[in-house]
């Protein structure tokens, strides 16, 4: 790290409310998901806030519930899904207007549903679009659970614009919340049958074969585990890797890694960045519990690896060299850029990080063709820099 220079800071702001994370729509627009606690009551508020790339605020929209997650969907990217501290997630469709000589004019964002997952004390930790069905949403929780919903509900097409016309037509019930009462539609999510002994905070669900139909989810209990999403059966877990919680995974993808199709990279509160082989070993892809990994290599990056955020397709790079890169979310050592090099002898490098300006837990992060986003929590920070 002494010898990297670290990243020069484009633009900075402070947030109304703390940052827990972020997603770049359209390399146009940032959406920014708060959480904040009223101490004197214990609830937990938010809001989705968006603004341009130059951190100019464009909108914001109050949540009775924090967010702990938001995800753009992999088949419409107007639709969005946000997790809540409240045991519910929220859809949203968002519209904007494009001028070709100014960019994004206007951005509005409109609720599509409020779906009540869980008990109101349940915190959704962490929200995940199928990168094969367009229906099908993944969600971990607090008490150690995760849980698949059709989110599509017998809309006639997959659009943002299709489904709010869907859930327009669905009861809604009034909901006691927080010492208020909120509207929400009732949905029963299908839970995995193995649940984590502590929170559940993430999970990624596998795209290339053989994992197409693997769901991994990592846990404050130091485990990782991987269900059927078929039959939602544990098919193997592994609690003497981590040596904290399991809180970041990424598998391969068509644009990433995608000659280590049976591989996984994990994130944990350890501080280590860690790639799993998970060849088949036997008759079955994962035969029971605590068996070992086929090999594993592991890198400590100096802060908790929270998150990891691919960079997107058009500026990915296996179809240039032999290098794969991911923004990593480091909690107390801000941001960093980390390369896979299957030529190099240290598979895992830092090429760029960014440590000023947050100097509180660094939570969320994504990046755009010419920028990188990153926010930190406690000192409300948000800010762009340069890979």
């Amino acid at each position: 790290m002494d010898q990297i220079q670290e990243s020069e800071v484009i633009n900075a702001i402070k947030t109304k409310l703390p940052p827990c994370c972020l997603r770049i729509f359209k390399n146009k627009v940032i959406l920014v998901g708060t959480y904040d606690l009223e101490k004197s009551t214990g609830y937990r508020s938010g809001s989705l806030d968006a603004f341009t790339m130059n951190l100019e605020p464009l909108c914001s929209y109050n949540t009775y519930g924090a967010i702990l997650d938001l995800k753009l969907s992999p088949f419409d990217d107007t639709l969005i899904c946000t997790a809540h501290s409240t045991g519910n997630i929220m859809l949203w469709r968002i519209i904007y207007e494009e001028d070709s000589e100014h960019g994004i004019e206007k951005v509005e964002i409109s609720e599509i549903a409020n779906l009540q997952l869980f008990d109101e004390d349940v915190l959704i930790a962490s929200c995940h679009f199928s990168p094969l069905d367009s229906k099908q949403l993944v969600v971990t929780n607090t008490v150690g659970e995760a849980a698949v919903i059709d989110i599509r509900r017998q809309a006639a097409q997959f659009t943002a614009s299709a489904l709010e016309q869907t859930y327009s037509r669905l009861d809604k019930i009034d909901y006691q919340v927080q010492g208020g009462t909120q509207k929400v539609i009732h949905v029963e999510p299908e839970p995995l049958l193995k649940t984590h002994d502590l929170e559940c905070w993430t999970a990624e669900i596998g795209s290339l074969q053989p994992f197409q139909d693997v769901l991994f989810t990592g846990g404050d209990d130091s485990t990782i585990m991987a269900h059927d999403l078929r039959s939602k059966e544990l098919v193997w877990n592994n609690n003497r890797i981590h040596e904290a919680g399991v809180v970041g995974i990424k598998c391969s993808q068509p644009s990433f890694r995608n000659n280590r199709p049976t591989s996984i990279i994990t994130g944990s509160y350890d501080d280590n960045i860690r790639l799993l082989d998970l060849r088949m070993m036997g008759e079955s892809i994962f035969p029971g519990k605590n068996v070992p990994v086929v090999s594993k290599l592991e890198y400590n990056l100096g802060g908790g690896v929270w998150r990891f955020v691919e960079p997107p397709t058009e500026i990915s790079s296996p179809s240039r060299d032999d290098t794969d890169r991911l923004l990593v979310c480091c909690m107390y050592d801000g941001a960093k850029v980390v390369t896979m090099d299957e030529k190099s002898d240290e598979y895992f490098q830092v090429q760029h990080y960014l440590k000023k300006g947050h100097n509180s837990m660094c939570y969320g992060g994504d990046w755009s063709n010419s920028l990188t986003a990153t926010c930190s929590f406690y000192d409300k920070s948000l800010q762009t820099w340069t890979v």
